[in-house]
């Protein structure tokens, strides 16, 4: 399952926001892959020391595995916190 989101708040993804979404991919067992412009990210490991995306870059949330779909219904609340789906 994948979901495509374009950050919307002028900060764009930072630290806090990927740390929480890191945390809560571990939650899963599924595979969680967060995709952007600067390539694909494992989401249980994904700490960036930058922005991975700015303001109006795109964002791909992808889910696979037996759990996919919860993983995707609480991921998608913690995105839409600063991303608009598209």
């Amino acid at each position: 399952i994948s979901c495509r989101y374009v950050i919307s708040t002028n900060h764009g993804l930072h630290a806090a926001n990927a740390m929480s979404l890191s945390r809560a991919a571990s939650d899963y067992q599924c595979k969680i892959t967060l995709e952007s412009a600067k390539g694909v990210a494992t989401a249980k490991t994904f700490y960036p020391d930058e922005p991975c995306a700015k303001q109006g870059e795109s964002l791909i949330l992808t889910a696979d595995g037996p759990d996919e779909k919860l993983a995707m219904g609480y991921l998608s609340g913690i995105l839409r916190t600063f991303c608009d789906l598209l």
